[in-house]
């Protein structure tokens, strides 16, 4: 690496983070091909449907990722290799994400059985790899890191920088005050015991407001039904376009929210079809939204695909104007983060009741959706709740007309 390549400053200004210091190595990573297609993904896919202002990219929350992890090395007492390593993680860790973000996951899943943190097998022979290796970087340690694979674990761990930025600035772009947290006092009070994170006992609360801020964003923002509705559109449009052999799963990752777009309107038939609905925001409807509680069968047996068969079976309505959505449950890592206590150590979800009020919680927001047209609403109710054992919500009376 070239010796002043760390000491020559550039600087960026962030609307979460304000000015942020950017190395001149750093700035070769940012100009890369496969770095300036991040400015074309947009973070939260389909949200701008709900929240219009939620148009920010996944360009800058990686670097919101950087500064924070910048701080967070500040403490680390290791060699400089290694926080290069670390800072460059941060940096990289959503490159290989696909048109709409989180959107594409479960086809990338399916069809190439891995995951966008896979950076070793979706940058092999690109531009970032031929930058890392002149910086002296492995593209192997920097996908370890991203997976979560390695010591120091500040991007994929229990209280990490990714979640640190993409709450407050998930916020602030959506205008939902929920996820704001005392982000500086909770970096303050994080230290590194050994090749761990740990939260000093002076920022349980900092630490706690976190997980309320999190646990606030999910129903709020993240899972709420018009964004899910969109989402899985999009993922059946994109689905029928593999499965017909007109794109390929590997090539989803170099391709942009623009691309996609255009290329969906050029398929014609259903996949455009699909693709100008969301655009005109003309979505499916709910037809079913319940929780576990009034599920009679587990749904962790049952397959979407195999549900929407079924329901098209029973209702007579086409597979294609069926999307069952079954989300996982999400597992809060935050909650098994170390604290440190006075004389010794403890998992937050053992030292605070908030936190473990919040899991539980967690689980009872937990919502299955299932969409149709306008039209088929009524066709599809019945067939699902046939098909799901879904018993219908007890009707509420007013208690004047009680007694």
């Amino acid at each position: 690496m070239v010796a002043n390549s760390r000491s020559e400053l550039k600087s960026i200004q962030d609307s979460v983070h304000g000015v942020i210091p950017i190395p001149s190595w750093v700035v070769e990573i940012i100009d890369t091909p496969q770095f300036q297609r991040l400015r074309r993904i947009k973070q939260l896919g389909f949200a701008n449907l709900v929240y219009p202002g939620a148009n920010h990219t996944r360009f800058e929350h990686s670097l919101g990722t950087y500064f924070i992890t910048s701080r967070l090395v500040q403490r680390l007492n290791a060699n400089e290799d290694l926080k290069m390593e670390l800072l460059t993680s941060a940096l990289l860790h959503d490159i290989c994400h696909p048109p709409f973000s989180h959107s594409s996951d479960r086809i990338i899943r399916e069809y190439l059985k891995t995951s966008h943190e896979n950076l070793a097998k979706f940058l092999k022979g690109s531009e970032v790899e031929d930058v890392l290796s002149d910086l002296g970087l492995s593209l192997k340690r920097i996908t370890q890191h991203v997976q979560g694979k390695s010591a120091y674990n500040v991007i994929n761990g229990e209280i990490d920088a990714d979640r640190m930025d993409y709450l407050v600035r998930d916020s602030y772009y959506t205008g939902v005050a929920y996820g704001v947290f005392d982000i500086s006092r909770l970096l303050e009070t994080l230290k590194f015991e050994g090749e761990r994170v740990v939260i000093d006992e002076k920022g349980l609360r900092a630490a706690e407001s976190l997980l309320i801020s999190r646990f606030m964003m999910y129903p709020t923002v993240y899972f709420h039904h018009v964004c899910r509705i969109a989402r899985k559109m999009y993922e059946k449009a994109l689905e029928r376009c593999i499965v017909d052999g007109n794109l390929k799963a590997i090539d989803i990752i170099k391709m942009d929210d623009c691309e996609i777009i255009a290329f969906f309107k050029s398929s014609g038939g259903y996949v455009r079809e699909m693709m100008e609905r969301i655009n005109e925001r003309r979505l499916f409807k709910r037809a079913i939204y319940v929780g576990r509680d009034r599920i009679g069968v587990d749904v962790n047996r049952i397959t979407e695909k195999r549900a929407e068969m079924e329901i098209s079976n029973l209702s007579g309505v086409e597979e294609e104007k069926i999307i069952v959505d079954i989300p996982p449950l999400e597992d809060a890592k935050e909650t098994s983060a170390i604290v440190r206590l006075e004389d010794r150590t403890m998992k937050l979800e053992e030292c605070s009741p908030i936190v473990r009020a919040l899991k539980d919680a967690e689980k009872d927001s937990w919502m299955m959706g299932i969409y149709t047209t306008k039209e088929n609403i009524d066709r599809i109710a019945e067939a699902a709740r046939k098909f799901f054992g879904i018993e219908r919500k007890p009707l509420q009376r007013r208690l004047d007309e009680v007694y």
